[in-house]
């Protein structure tokens, strides 16, 4: 049986796909913004292909924060940040920047009933990797 939060995520994901295409470089530009240190770490990613990979492996954890293989991702990338000098809060924060930026690229299409599913989904994923 399918989960209904990993569904609600999905398909807001296909929505914004349709919608706007690759949200990549807003959600660098609101991560930049945010946390400015963090563009250092992205010095080498001349063609885009690391933050793509890393906007990858989030939208992946997304839709299914309880899978093995996520999660093992994901305490390895937190673990592989950790010696990039990204401490934890800032690692789980890209979680929230990725979700705020979606919400404002869906605009009025985004729901009340979106927010819950991606706030759950993030909860899921960065507490079961700490």
């Amino acid at each position: 049986m399918a989960d209904p939060t990993t569904d609600i995520v999905t398909r807001s994901l296909e929505r914004l796909a349709e919608r706007v295409g690759d949200p990549a470089p807003q959600i660098y530009e609101r991560l930049f913004a945010r946390i400015p240190e963090a563009q250092e770490r992205f010095a080498r990613d001349v063609t885009g292909d690391i933050k793509g990979e890393m906007l990858t492996m989030v939208f992946t954890c997304l839709m299914d924060p309880g899978g093995p293989y996520q999660q093992n991702l994901v305490k390895t990338e937190r673990m592989n940040h950790d010696g990039f000098g990204t401490p934890n809060d800032q690692f789980d924060s890209f979680f929230e920047i990725v979700r705020e930026t979606c919400r404002d690229l869906l605009g009025s299409e985004w729901s009340d009933d979106e927010d819950a599913a991606w706030t759950a989904q993030i909860a899921r994923v960065t507490s079961a990797t700490r």
